[in-house]
């Protein structure tokens, strides 16, 4: 698992954990069901078996749907799919910088051939002084 792939996991898990939390001593629930509405409302399910009945943790409802499903789920799956997706003919940095010298080499020599050609019909190099 790549870093920001496990960062953003850990937000997420810590997210839920936080609202939970916060649900359970807000809406005097045991922990366990504050988790599994904590689950439940960041995944956008609401099931409706949990709800908040008081204002802190109608708040932490929000926060929690916003947080997940604009800001952390979107992540996650991009990242994801950052991974799926690689080109495998890409070419490395230094097979870059290759290409690089080479294309300057050549440049070099059609200049070097350009200024031969225009020289032999100019008559040929001028005789030395």
């Amino acid at each position: 698992m790549t870093r920001r792939l496990a960062t953003l996991a850990a937000l997420y898990l810590a997210a839920l954990i936080v609202a939970a939390t916060v649900f359970d001593l807000a809406e005097g629930r045991d922990i366990w069901n504050s988790l599994w509405w904590a689950v439940v409302t960041a995944t956008t399910v609401g099931y409706g078996d949990l709800s908040p009945t008081t204002a802190v943790g109608r708040g932490v409802a929000v926060a929690l749907m916003h947080l997940t499903t604009l800001l952390v789920m979107p992540l996650l799956t991009a990242e994801i799919a950052a991974k799926l997706i690689v080109d495998s003919d890409a070419f490395t940095h230094d097979e870059q910088e290759q290409l690089k010298d080479a294309v300057l080499r050549l440049e070099a020599k059609v200049e070097a051939l350009l200024a031969l050609d225009v020289r032999a019909r100019d008559g040929g190099d001028p005789p030395p002084s």
